[in-house]
């Protein structure tokens, strides 16, 4: 005879394993996704920081060092730079859902930890942030450090030395995406809100010792390498100038950030109240832990401005967490005579954002399923899911030509917004920036930061002590950072242009890229 605590077991272990299953099953069936643009930026590290390259001296962008370093550590996994960030991002996104099960049942049960991770992991791949485009960034890679501060947060409230561990995770968030550090005042709300105003004070102090750790040791690693003043430029200065460039109103701001939240992710959002909800109404101590965590980092995606589609994932733990308790008491509730009915409604329109998410789930990844299956050449796969003068199919076909026709120690200059043909092709590139080349045009963002002729003047001697094999110029890629399409933008570089015509032969295009080759075309004439 079955008891009821083994059927409950059984049920467990089941919806466990399916979980399990459905999670290999997507990474398995994502394995083909090609990189994006800002992936391709990110490769470069990964193939060149192991190789001695430091970030921001050597090879610029504005992410902070430990995600940059992250990328970096793919290289340990074996074959070519995509499959080994696909794979490295998996093995992360395992820890990450663990983690995820194992605080949520620390703090309410299994099924509430099974619930949360299902939620999570819906969260964080849902096709909604943009699919590919944002893949293994930096706001998935520090759910792991942020949960894991979660956690030691909420034990602070027993002990309060832990939130100095609770800190030091706060910081490495930092050093992932500076905006995440928003988790700070969750915790310092929650230890106040839970507690006296000396014990806050006490756990805050802590907490703030904890921060400030991972960040001295980041100023040390880059002092002792003589590039602290690349560190603070591309960490701090870069965005102060960005953010002022974006700057749209605040109300748009919010009307955005609220109807896409609404529109995409109805079922984690819908989850996240009730579970904060009902955790009020019995007066949990958690529900200051979650709700003040919702906000924060709500908060904290909403003073970008920007929000770009990745930058969304920033609030879905906390939503995931509070999500998977109210998914769980729906259920339980479903059992209650005197809620069966609410709650039945309520799991009917679970039931139902579940299946328009399944749905939009299927639209985005057909087509690496069908291209796993065979039913798909690459060209069209790549078109497919990226359609237009962007595909990445284009970056993908002038990496392999350019392969085949330059050496392992030839250096590219790819002046458009195509940073992944570098770390495809394996061929270095000879620019300090070779995603951010607007900084070195007169594109509005490029006036706003001072120092423009200093970075022209660097980008030409980096081009007389490694003249690179070939220049590719795009063509059609106008965007709302650049007003003029990378041609137009060098052909006003007027040292670069007469590099261009006096140094270099035209070749064949590749797509939208113009391409030339080293060696002095028969007349100077313009390209």
């Amino acid at each position: 005879m079955v008891t009821g605590t083994r059927r409950g077991q059984i049920a467990f272990a089941a919806a466990a394993a399916i979980f399990v299953l459905v999670v290999m099953a997507m990474h398995v069936v994502r394995l083909p996704e090609p990189l994006g643009i800002d992936q391709g930026l990110f490769a470069c590290f990964a193939r060149w920081v192991p190789h001695g390259w430091l970030p921001y001296r050597d090879i610029f962008d504005s992410k902070p060092p430990l995600f940059l370093y992250w990328w970096g550590a793919s290289a340990i996994v074996p074959g070519d730079v995509i499959r080994a960030a696909w794979w490295w991002e998996g093995f992360w996104l395992a820890g990450t859902l663990g983690a995820a099960y194992a605080l949520a049942a620390r703090v309410w049960g299994r099924w509430e930890g099974l619930a949360a991770a299902a939620l999570l992991f819906v969260g964080l791949w849902s096709p909604a942030w943009g699919a590919f485009w944002s893949r293994a960034q930096a706001e998935e890679v520090l759910t792991l450090p942020m949960l894991a501060s979660a956690w030691l947060a909420w034990r602070a409230l027993d002990r309060p030395r832990l939130a100095l561990w609770a800190g030091v995770l706060v910081g490495v968030c930092g050093l992932f995406k500076i905006p995440s550090m928003a988790i700070a005042l969750s915790w310092g709300v929650t230890w106040l809100a839970c507690g006296s105003w000396r014990g806050a004070l006490e756990r805050v102090g802590w907490m703030l010792a904890g921060v400030l750790a991972p960040w001295a040791v980041a100023f040390g690693w880059f002092a002792a390498h003589g590039a602290t003043s690349s560190f603070v430029e591309g960490v701090f200065v870069y965005h102060r100038y960005n953010a002022a460039f974006i700057a749209p109103p605040w109300g748009k701001v919010l009307a955005d950030y609220g109807a896409k939240m609404v529109t995409e992710s109805p079922l984690l959002l819908v989850l996240a109240v009730v579970g904060v909800l009902r955790l009020v109404r019995r007066g949990a101590r958690e529900a200051h832990w979650a709700a003040s965590w919702i906000v924060a980092t709500m908060a904290a995606v909403v003073l970008q401005r920007q929000l770009a589609g990745y930058q969304y994932m920033l609030a879905i733990p906390a939503l995931a967490m509070a999500g998977g308790y109210g998914l769980v008491d729906i259920v339980r509730a479903v059992r209650a005579p005197d809620a069966r009915l609410i709650a039945g409604a309520g799991l009917v329109a679970v039931l139902l954002f579940t299946g328009r998410e399944a749905l939009a789930w299927w639209h985005a990844y057909e087509p690496d399923l069908d291209y796993l299956r065979g039913r798909l050449s690459r060209d069209t796969y790549l078109r497919a899911i990226q359609p237009g003068g962007f595909s990445m199919a284009n970056e993908e076909q002038a990496a392999t030509w350019l392969r085949e026709h330059t050496a392992p120690g030839d250096g590219l200059l790819v002046w458009g917004l195509s940073p992944g043909i570098y770390a495809l092709a394996d061929r270095h590139p000879v620019t300090r920036f070779p995603f951010h080349k607007i900084l070195m045009t007169d594109a509005p963002l490029s006036r706003m930061w001072p120092g423009l002729d200093e970075r022209r003047a660097h980008l030409m001697d980096q081009l007389r002590r490694d003249p690179p094999a070939y220049i590719l110029v795009g063509q059609g890629d106008r965007n709302g950072f650049e007003p003029m399409d990378s041609y137009t933008s060098m052909m006003r570089f007027r040292e670069l242009k007469t590099m261009l015509q006096s140094e270099y032969t035209p070749d064949e295009p590749l797509g939208r890229f113009l391409v030339f080759h080293r060696g002095a075309p028969p007349s100077a004439s313009p390209p």
